[in-house]
C-alpha cells in the first residue's frame, strides 16, 4: 500500500511537511468538504459518475481530519469502493483500524506513507533535531501513535529511547 501512496506522491506532492492533503485531493479531482453535522471523522462517497468527495466532520480534531482525508485517499487509490457507494470513516481514540476488513488495513497503511512520506521521515530522524516524537507528530500534524507505527513501519528508531526524550521532571515548576 505504501507503494501506492509514494505513486500518489510522486504526482501531486510539493514535497512540503506537513504534507497538503487538501492540495493532493484536489489535484486527484476529489473534492474535500466540512460538515456541520457528520459525526464520524469522514465520510467518502462515489457518485454514479465515479466523481470522489470526502465529506470531514467538522468538530474532528485537525489531526483526525488530515487522518480522515488520507484514510480516504486510500480507498480511492486503491479501488475499495464502486460507484454509488459511500463509506463512514470512523477513527477510534487509539487510530486503530478494524484489522478484520483488509480493505481498511490497506486504507490505514496507505494513509500512514501518504502523512508521513517516508524520505521525509527519516530525514527528520537523521537530522537529529527531530529527535522527538512530539516534535515529528507536531510537524506531521498527526498523533503520536502514527508516528509510532509509521516509524515502526520504516524500521526508523531514534537514537536515544523514547523514555529518554525529556527530562523526567518536565512536569514541575522551577519557580
Amino acid at each position: 500500500m505504501a507503494m501506492f501512496a509514494e505513486g500518489i506522491l510522486k504526482l501531486h506532492w510539493d514535497q512540503s511537511v506537513p504534507v497538503n492533503l487538501a492540495r493532493i485531493a484536489r489535484s486527484m479531482g476529489i473534492a474535500v468538504r466540512l460538515s456541520d453535522t457528520l459525526q464520524a471523522c469522514a465520510q467518502l462517497d462515489i457518485s454514479l459518475q465515479n466523481q470522489a468527495i470526502i465529506t470531514l466532520g467538522k468538530a474532528q480534531s485537525v489531526v483526525r481530519q488530515r487522518y480522515g482525508v488520507a484514510h480516504a485517499l486510500g480507498h480511492v487509490a486503491l479501488h475499495h469502493l464502486r460507484p454509488g457507494h459511500q463509506r463512514l470513516i470512523d477513527v477510534s481514540d487509539n487510530f486503530g483500524v478494524n484489522a478484520h476488513q483488509r480493505s481498511e488495513t490497506e486504507a490505514n497503511q496507505f494513509a500512514l506513507a501518504l502523512l508521513m512520506p517516508g524520505d521525509a521521515l527519516r530525514q527528520r530522524v537523521q537530522e537529529l533535531r527531530m529527535a522527538d516524537l512530539d516534535d515529528l507528530a507536531r510537524l506531521f500534524e498527526v498523533p503520536p501513535i502514527l508516528v509510532k507505527q509509521r516509524m515502526a513501519d520504516l524500521s526508523l528508531h531514534f537514537n536515544r529511547p523514547l523514555a529518554l526524550q525529556r527530562d523526567p521532571w518536565h512536569w514541575i515548576d522551577a519557580d
